[in-house]
């Protein structure tokens, strides 16, 4: 869903209650497409000042800009040149102005400072958020409009009408159009339309049927035209959440096609046009979030669902929303500050669609090696599988032996007596000998001894290949629930170390190329390309349980190996979810006697940073530190444990100790 002009001009009121006269004070880019401003803000009589974040997003599905109530965290160390820009212009500048061009879906920040101690005159800047889907950018202009930078460069092969580049001077986005009778002309505007407008345009929609082009054979037939899409189409500012809301206040049914509207609905409709849009004059703002049930298949498809995350963010807007009113699967909040529910929309979402493309090459290799593990598990079960083989061409090399003087050189098979098995009537059984015509029958007994002595060889290496395998095959999915588990770039780096440092990682995929770039410039020391990188799995997970016992929790390989094996002792309590990959927990006792609700909060802590996350019910593991051993061949993390305990916990139930 995009943040549309309706939406940002309520943005835009917020803002210039509770961030003029802002100091700027850092400036950071949380991810590729966005930017973040800490501002801060002084207080109204008798009350302090307060820091805020502004965040600034040009994601072609997640623009926009609102404050956000946490310190964005960011996904690259080194800022661009962009943000070093912004911070040689407007670190210390105060913010003057917030402007909203009308029904665009535009923001302008207009921030400056003294020329000088003893000066009143200012040098001012203008930050200018363009919240348009795939065209989404943030540029930076001084006072007379001229570009000194931009998130996005856009040359004049993209866009001739325009181009953003320092240097420049900054052009507004053409003015919203419509096409009626042939013909460019702008948009209505909503808070004045009327019904003979509206009707107008449905008018001009409408084409006669008998000058409807007939659809080609084998082609699905188009789809009726909206009405949601005639107000989109013609009304400046007019999403399509807005216009759906329109249409259902007036028909009850947000997808009415626009060829069973009477004329009597026009009048009603333009109504609720104007009363809709009336916000924007008069600023009375109800903004509302509206969040869906994820269905029982949606949770146990998704990793990492849990809790408030079993309901996604549906919608939001900046007056009431009827038409998500009546369904069952449906929650409704309200806030008095769209930027609040900005922050919720929207937080999670870029936020993990950028965790997800720097997980995502990571995990294609993990994939690819877990599948390799497969297939090749399945082919050292068929060559198990082959014993039975092997057995027959022992007992055809003795046949032919035991049958040589009736064998003659030239047929390609020959049936014998089988000596060596009989008939529950005690009849002889008559077995099929293949034969390779060239040779005689004591060269054709020896080929087959040959292949039963080569079979017999390669089963003897096939149980040592299949635990090999099967040991690889539980690191590599232990990599990959680590993967999963990781939430941020430094988690997702400590993974990616481990797999290096296994071996599956190779050539240019090994190749850090912003260290490789630095070093090449003098920054990074020597360049290590092509060789792995040291691992090191960060520091694992502290908690209190209620009962004052601490919790240690491993998210990845290495942290369990140091949770389980460094930090804990022989008397203290190991827990792991049972049958799958995920966290080893550690209770430390500390001498005394562990309760049963303490082993509880571990187990589904354990639970949680596994992959039962998002069960409703998850078996868990526990015994002493000293019944945990390491596996055989296995890398670290890697245990096999006895005497275990199962309880079965709620993975959700982690959620407690998490928020405390």
């Amino acid at each position: 869903m995009y943040v549309d002009a309706i939406t940002l001009a309520a943005v835009a009121d917020e803002w210039r209650k509770l961030l003029v006269g802002a100091r700027i004070d850092t400036i950071i880019q949380p991810t590729e497409h966005a930017v973040a401003l800490q501002c801060y803000a002084p207080g109204a009589q008798g009350e302090g000042g307060k820091n805020r974040w502004i965040y600034l997003s040009a994601h072609p599905q997640f623009a926009r800009a609102h404050i956000t109530a946490l310190k964005p965290q960011r996904i690259a160390s080194e800022p661009p040149a962009f943000v070093m820009l912004l911070r040689k212009h407007l670190e210390g500048a105060r913010i003057e102005s917030i402007g909203h061009p009308r029904w665009e879906r535009v923001l302008e920040i207009v921030a400056g400072y003294r020329k000088s101690p003893d000066s009143e005159e200012r040098i001012r800047f203008r930050i200018i958020i363009e919240a348009m889907g795939r065209l989404s950018n943030i540029i930076f202009c001084d006072e007379q409009g001229m570009i000194l930078g931009s998130l996005k460069r856009v040359g004049s092969d993209v866009n001739r009408y325009r181009v953003v580049a320092a240097g420049l001077p900054y052009v507004p986005p053409p003015p919203q159009q419509r096409t009626l009778a042939g013909q460019q002309l702008p948009r209505l505007e909503p808070t004045t339309v009327t019904a003979a407008q509206l009707a107008i345009c449905a008018a001009d929609e409408t084409t006669p049927e008998e000058t409807q082009p007939q659809p080609k054979k084998r082609k699905r037939a188009p789809e009726q035209p909206k009405l949601w899409q005639l107000l989109s189409h013609h009304v400046l500012g007019c999403s399509p959440l807005l216009a759906r809301e329109a249409v259902f206040r007036t028909t009850e049914d947000a997808e009415t096609p626009l060829a069973q509207v009477e004329q009597a609905v026009w009048e009603e409709l333009a109504w609720n046009v104007r009363d809709l849009t009336a916000t924007y004059e008069n600023h009375r703002w109800q903004p509302q979030l509206i969040e869906r049930r994820l269905s029982v298949d949606e949770q146990q498809n998704a990793f990492a669902i849990a809790g408030e995350e079993r309901y996604v963010p549906l919608a939001f807007a900046a007056y009431v929303l009827e038409q998500y009113a009546a369904r069952p699967d449906i929650r409704l909040r309200e806030s008095p500050s769209i930027n609040v529910l900005l922050d919720e929309y929207f937080a999670r979402a870029e936020w993990r669609d950028a965790v997800d493309t720097l997980r995502a090459p990571l995990r294609k290799i993990l994939q690819t090696n877990i599948e390799r593990c497969k297939r090749k598990a399945e082919l050292l079960q068929q060559e198990m599988a082959n014993s039975a083989e092997a057995a027959s061409y022992r007992l055809y090399g003795e046949l032919l032996l035991a049958h040589q003087h009736e064998v003659e050189q030239g047929p390609t098979s020959i049936v014998l007596d089988n000596y060596f098995e009989q008939d529950p009537t005690g009849d002889t059984q008559k077995v099929t000998v293949p034969l390779d015509p060239r040779f005689d029958a004591v060269t054709n007994a020896n080929r087959n001894f040959n292949k039963y002595h080569k079979l017999r060889r390669a089963l003897e290496l096939v149980p040592g290949q299949i635990e090999q395998n099967d040991t690889e095959l539980a690191t590599l999915e232990q990599f990959f629930a680590d993967l999963k588990l990781a939430e941020n770039a430094a988690e997702i780096a400590h993974v990616k170390a481990e797999v290096q440092a296994a071996g599956y990682i190779r050539g240019k995929a090994a190749v850090d190329k912003k260290a490789l770039k630095a070093a090449k410039k003098g920054k990074g020391g020597k360049a290590t390309k092509g060789k792995p990188t040291a691992p090191g799995g960060g520091v694992p997970l502290h908690f209190q349980s209620r009962e004052g016992f601490t919790l240690l929790v491993g998210k990845n390989s290495r942290q369990n190996e140091e949770v389980t094996f460094r930090q804990a002792t022989s008397n203290d309590m190991w827990l792991h979810a049972r049958g799958v990959a995920g966290a080893h927990v550690i209770i430390k006792a500390a001498g005394r006697e562990i309760p049963r609700s303490t082993i509880d909060q571990a187990a589904s802590l354990a639970a949680y940073y596994s992959e039962a996350r998002g069960t409703t019910s998850a078996p868990v593991d526990y015994t002493l530190q000293r019944h945990v051993r390491h596996m055989k061949g296995g890398g670290p993390g890697m245990v096999i444990y006895e005497r275990e305990h199962t309880i079965y916990i709620e993975p959700d139930k982690a959620l407690a100790l998490l928020k405390a």
